[in-house]
């Protein structure tokens, strides 16, 4: 029987489970002992290692389990909740968590994850960053809005310039990532010359979402969470909705698709027509961003920069 393994992710530890039945076991989510637990799971010759995206705690071990050559598939979360309950795994401690993850791992099969370069991680944190420093500064400019007195003032424009400082220098960091690497640059480019793309997005897609041009137009909306999902059952037919999916890619697309209404003749052509046809705003707009991502996965795959259609 082939062996697959569940790791539950905590920041102190990792529980593993094993579908071969051969207990649990716990190590300290620490380089060395994962160094040490690649080693023994390299002789134990598993088909599939399955762990959760656990907010960063799983990039370590995941790291070098992929460096020791193991098969890892790093999923999302709600995927295996929704497992769980459809199971009747209502429980939870990390120890059932883990042989949750063995079951889904067996039953579901998920795609593997890729080892990721250094830089590529180094783009993603930075990327992770910017996201918090925009939420900071959000938060701030909202409470600034309701501050009364001079003092409370005060302080939150002095956090929001510093915010802002920051953003700029890492935003200069960023740049400079994404110019080390000709392939990167070459990427940031062609997304560029789409008429509603500008750097900022183009640093998001890049950086959360690699696969671009090497997908089919449903593969890289179903990893966006762009996808309609049918909720069709006997005669009736629901309403399509998407869910799932990479969330950052999918808000870097909503405010790039917003300003392509206004700019990008493809993209406003379609939501004047869907419009028109009745169709609620959000409904129109979330088409719109699935047919920028398919746009930009076959600008991406053909290294071919935006061009007009005739006919726009």
């Amino acid at each position: 029987m082939s062996l697959v393994v569940g790791i539950d992710v905590s920041k102190a530890r990792l529980d593993l489970a094993f579908s071969d039945g051969q207990g649990t076991k716990v190590v300290v989510n620490e380089p060395k002992p994962i160094e040490r637990l690649a080693a023994e799971l390299v002789k134990r010759k598993p088909r599939l290692i399955v762990m959760e995206a656990s907010g960063g705690y799983e990039r370590v071990v995941a790291g070098i389990l992929l460096e020791a050559g193991l098969p890892v598939a790093v999923v999302n979360p709600r995927q295996v909740r929704d497992f769980a309950r459809a199971t009747g795994r209502l429980a939870k401690t990390d120890a059932i968590d883990a042989q949750v993850l063995v079951h889904f791992g067996t039953a579901i099969n998920p795609r593997l994850s890729p080892l990721p370069d250094e830089q590529q991680q180094a783009l993603g944190e930075l990327m992770v960053r910017r996201r918090q420093l925009v939420a900071m500064r959000t938060s701030e400019s909202n409470r600034l809005g309701t501050a009364v007195s001079d003092r409370a003032r005060t302080s939150h424009e002095r956090l929001i310039e510093s915010i802002e400082r920051e953003l700029e220098d890492l935003d200069g960091d960023i740049g400079r990532l994404i110019a080390s690497s000709p392939a990167w640059q070459e990427r940031v480019d062609l997304l560029t010359s789409v008429p509603g793309i500008g750097d900022k997005t183009a640093w998001s897609l890049v950086a959360e979402i690699p696969e671009l041009g090497a997908c089919t137009r449903q593969e890289i909306a179903a990893l966006a969470g762009l996808a309609p999902m049918n909720r069709d059952s006997g005669k009736s037919s629901g309403r399509r909705s998407i869910r799932g999916g990479r969330a950052p890619v999918r808000t870097a697309l909503y405010m790039a698709t917003v300003a392509s209404v206004r700019c990008n003749p493809v993209i406003g052509g379609m939501y004047r027509r869907l419009k028109a046809a009745g169709k609620p705003s959000k409904v129109a707009l979330t088409a719109c961003m699935r047919k920028m991502l398919i746009i930009l996965n076959a600008i991406v795959r053909e290294k071919s920069a935006w061009k007009t259609p005739a006919t726009a």
